[in-house]
């Protein structure tokens, strides 16, 4: 089994795989480490990997080199494509964004944006180079920049509107959210779709429930794309040993 962890800025997600799919998986608002010793106890973990874009978790990392194969984003691990980022200094969510990536398209050009606590865009080139693209905030810290800089505006759950005309300042604040967050996105890919031909897109993090169906020429949606990455990292090191 291995043990898959997706440490964020907001939450840190805790999957059990059997190298294909899913079996279960735990949402967690601060990371406990004895909680992970006792899945691993009782799962027959045999190897684990990490994404990490939160503060340093030694006891985590050591726990998982003991009683693991353990696999993160360092130096020494094997990609499968170039990164030429500064100094290789990216988040390791994006680099197991670009992991699944490849995974599932290893000749073609992919277009990963990921709906977290910030969107993100993030291209594998059909030459598998990765290729950073833009950061922006959110649909949570607009919704708390708008409830914070204002007087009068509430924070709200966003529904997706009916129509572009608002009855209220809960349909408003809707429209300006969602229709805003889903507008940037695909001005996004359609700027990157003249860059990178024949790009085909994947729509990822746990705020793609609310557009992932919405927006226009994405191949898929999945909200965990990062353990995709991540068992895939698993399993490319592991035959490149």
């Amino acid at each position: 089994m291995n043990l898959l962890i997706d440490i964020g800025n907001t939450l840190a997600k805790i999957a059990i795989s059997d190298g294909k799919s899913i079996l279960t998986e735990f949402k967690l608002r601060s990371l406990d480490v004895d909680f992970v010793k006792d899945i691993i106890k009782d799962n027959n973990i045999i190897n684990s990997a990490i994404s990490n874009v939160s503060k340093p978790h030694h006891k985590l990392y050591d726990l998982c080199y003991l009683k693991s194969n353990l696999f993160t984003f360092k130096k020494e691990i094997k990609l499968p494509f170039n990164n030429p980022y500064d100094q290789g200094l990216v988040g390791e969510d994006r680099l197991s964004l670009i992991m699944g990536a490849y995974s599932i398209y290893p000749k073609d050009n992919v277009l990963v944006v990921d709906l977290g606590t910030c969107i993100t865009y993030d291209i594998k080139t059909s030459e598998n180079i990765y290729q950073a693209g833009g950061i922006s905030p959110g649909l949570g810290l607009r919704k708390k920049s708008l409830f914070s800089g204002t007087v009068n505006l509430p924070e709200i759950d966003p529904i997706y509107p009916k129509s572009m005309v608002a009855s209220d300042t809960h349909s408003s604040i809707s429209i300006g959210l969602l229709i805003g967050i889903q507008s940037e996105i695909e001005g996004m890919i359609n700027r990157y779709g003249k860059i990178y031909k024949n790009l085909k897109v994947i729509i990822s993090g746990g705020d793609a429930k609310f557009l992932g169906d919405k927006i226009k020429n994405t191949i898929f949606t999945n909200s965990n794309f990062v353990y995709t990455g991540l068992n895939y990292l698993i399993e490319y090191n592991k035959l490149n040993e």
